[in-house]
């Protein structure tokens, strides 16, 4: 008797079944198929960020570097028409991990929300099934704390903390590391008799466009190269399976979670607007033996459709029907197109400006888009959306708008959670505004401001390459613009702080606080340029504010911490940063800060240690060795204080207050030439700096004593932390 291959075996399992279109079209039905064994086939799914379908070789661009993506849909079923349900990446990977439309699941916005623990995911569903899973992600915007990370054994969204840096620097990593790590998981898990789930996230050809070489020299515009890098990604992917036999006997999914405008209807990322060029996505699948090879589908499909017919290809049953996410698996093996569907997608995005959300469904070749006034588009004849048919066409346009009513009506009412400070940072940096919606969403139609939005980018890229005069100027010109704009005005305001005209920064967080007082953020920002400010009773009782609102927020419980320490109440201030280190024990800030004030309070033993638990978390940690050799100091050991400050002096040299207390050091120790020259090295860097007027004080003085004969040593009391907690 001849035995079957895993491929018949496979093919054997997938259940012939039709699908009904329910209620308007937006709908489905899951097929019940038996549990997978141990020798059921494994899962790749690798998603791609930010990516247009018309930008890949495959899709038929010609100026395309995409190799590995196109011998992978030449192997398989690529998607002519896949269709993402959100231009953001956490919404619209929430519905393809899930089968539920943003509507459904509740995550609407970037940073807003975690998926409910209720929601079943093709982890949790496989891992029930027995599948090894692990997931390696390569942005801030999805990690672990957005509810993406259930199910997985393994979910990897290590992005560097460095306490010094602007987090705007650390929120994502290449597609290379990303591929690393999934790669080393992959050896370790080893062939095993579970088959696995690997889910891998590269962001590369987000924006800034910033490939490496040598992709960026081989291109002529940045996005094709980033592109282009992280094809060679999933080539190493799949050149791993490969080398493992493991080709044969693994599904491959490839999908992009939403497109990029670059330029088209005036938008130049995604987000904004609901065009073609932010929503249509690639979509291949590739199990040998199983789906046809070299074959395109034409039927419009939706990103919702991506976690049900995975499960139906490898016969594990999905948990329940979802109204709107089909399992296509049955259609798509056979040879034939999926059944069709109307397709929904939104952007609550503009809403944080202050501008009405948009909707849009698609069916078969038109597609409405619903905002202040709708549009109307032919899709097969019209394929840029530039001849709004809405007035021709009124009662298609009818028809659509009551359809995509009927959906948005199906929402659950639900409150988006506080989005703390570390959040909203790790947002920006990627290019995302966060927080709760403006009182006044809904007064301007983001179709009309899209070119403000394109002002707002373009600021946001002048801070990006430090020019902070010309994107303050820009910033100003928008919000002379748009006055009621909360998020212009809250850069503007983060601006005038970093750059310290605090009295100017207050007034615009007041501003904001006034116009969303239920947004703990703002009063997290008031609070500490009131407390940089030296209005201290004010910023102690806009911290409480903000506590009040988000109890749990790490970043305001060390702001409060910062408030309490700086009135002398350092008892208060010892237990903040300690609660605020146990809400983030990850956090190298807070450990430091902890540091500080437990060195206040003439506990030396506990700084110490808290100086080190910093030291920990970020090993190059400046702040934290200063506080070590401050202690060193203050124990009377300053040779072993010197190692610690030259340590922190090559790491940040900038950092003026290490020279002064290096020069404490060298004096302590009877060095009297290191200590002058250290001196005299930080007097020329901090020149006439009102913000060093004690320091400069204290360094004059023990100069001007080691100028005549060896001066008395400084009490070790003397030296000094850095002044930023």
């Amino acid at each position: 008797m001849s035995t079957l291959s895993a491929a018949q075996r496979l093919r054997q399992r997938v259940l012939l079944a039709s699908f009904v279109v329910l209620g308007v079209g937006l709908g489905g039905s899951s097929c019940t198929r038996p549990q997978a064994d141990g020798a059921g086939w494994n899962l790749l799914l690798v998603t791609l960020d930010t990516t247009r379908a018309d930008r890949l070789g495959a899709y038929g661009y010609a100026a395309a570097e995409t190799p590995n993506l196109d011998r992978l849909a030449a192997a398989g079923l690529r998607f002519d028409q896949a269709w993402s349900p959100a231009p953001l990446t956490l919404p619209a990977h929430a519905t393809l991990l899930t089968g539920l439309l943003p509507v459904e699941h509740g995550v609407r916005r970037n940073g807003d929300a975690a998926l409910p623990d209720e929601v079943p995911t093709l982890a949790t569903v496989l891992a029930g099934a027995g599948y090894r899973t692990a997931a390696f992600v390569g942005a801030f915007v999805l990690d672990h704390r957005f509810g993406l990370g259930r199910g997985f054994g393994h979910y990897d969204d290590d992005v560097e903390r460095d306490p010094r840096r602007d987090q705007r620097l650390e929120a994502e990593r290449p597609a290379g590391a990303v591929a690393d790590a999934a790669l080393a998981w992959l050896d370790a898990a080893g062939a095993g008799q579970q088959p696995f789930f690997l889910w891998v996230h590269l962001y590369d050809p987000h924006a800034p466009y910033r490939a490496p070489e040598p992709f960026a020299g081989r291109h002529a515009e940045p996005y094709d190269a980033e592109l282009a890098y992280a094809d060679a990604a999933v080539g190493r992917l799949l050149a791993a399976l490969d080398e493992r036999g493991l080709t044969s006997r693994t599904v491959v999914a490839v999908a992009g979670d939403h497109g990029e405008a670059l330029g088209e209807h005036g938008e130049s990322t995604h987000g904004v607007l609901l065009y073609e060029a932010s929503l249509r996505v690639p979509l291949i699948l590739r199990a040998p033996g199983v789906l046809p090879a070299g074959r395109q589908v034409a039927t419009p499909v939706g990103l919702a459709d991506v976690a049900p017919s995975l499960a139906g290809l490898l016969a594990v049953p999905w948990p329940r029907a979802t109204p709107h996410g089909r399992d296509l698996s049955a259609a798509l093996a056979g040879g034939g197109e999926p059944p069709p569907a109307d397709l929904y997608a939104e952007t609550r995005y503009p809403e944080l400006f202050g501008w009405q959300p948009l909707a849009a469904l698609r069916r078969g070749r038109y597609k409405l888009i619903q905002g202040v006034a709708p549009e109307l588009y032919d899709l097969e004849r019209d394929p840029g959306e530039r001849h709004d048919l809405a007035a021709d066409e009124r009662r298609l346009a009818r028809r659509l708008s009551e359809a995509l009513a009927a959906v948005a009506a199906a929402a659950p009412a639900s409150d988006p959670a506080p989005v703390d400070a570390e959040t909203r940072a790790r947002l920006a940096s990627l290019g995302y505004a966060s927080g709760p919606a403006a009182a006044n969403a809904s007064a301007r139609d983001p179709r009309r401001m899209v070119g403000l939005m394109a002002e707002y980018e373009e600021a946001q890229a002048l801070l990006d390459q430090g020019r902070e005069d010309a994107a303050r100027a820009r910033l100003e010109n928008l919000l002379a613009a748009d006055p009621a704009n909360p998020v212009f005005r809250t850069k503007l305001a983060g601006l005038w702080r970093a750059q310290g005209e605090l009295e100017r920064a207050i007034p615009l967080y007041r501003q904001a606080v006034a116009a969303r007082p239920a947004d703990a953020e703002g009063w997290y920002n008031l609070a500490i340029t009131l407390q940089e400010a030296g209005h201290g009773e004010e910023a102690l009782e806009a911290i409480r504010q903000a506590l009040e609102l988000a109890p749990e927020r790490a970043e305001a419980v060390n702001a409060l911490g910062i408030v309490l320490a700086a009135a002398g109440e350092l008892e208060d201030a010892r237990r903040a940063f300690a609660r605020a280190a146990g809400l983030d024990p990850e956090n190298a800030r807070f450990f430091h800060n902890l540091g500080n004030v437990l060195r206040d309070l003439g506990r030396l033993d506990e700084a110490a240690e808290a100086y080190r638990r910093a030291l920990e978390r970020a090993p190059d940690y400046p702040d934290a060795l200063n506080g070590l050799g401050a202690l060193e100091v203050e124990r009377d050991r300053p040779h072993q204080a010197l190692t610690y400050f030259d340590r922190a002096l090559a790491l940040a040299p900038e950092q003026h207050e290490i020279r002064l207390n290096r020069a404490v050091a060298h004096q302590l120790a009877g060095e009297r030439a290191a200590a002058i020259a250290d001196y005299r090295d930080f007097l020329r860097a901090v020149g006439d700096d009102p913000a060093f007027a004690r320091q400069r004080q204290l360094a004059q003085t023990f100069l001007a004593r080691l100028g005549g004969a060896p001066a008395q040593a400084p009490a070790g009391s003397e030296a000094e932390r850095p002044g930023e907690l």
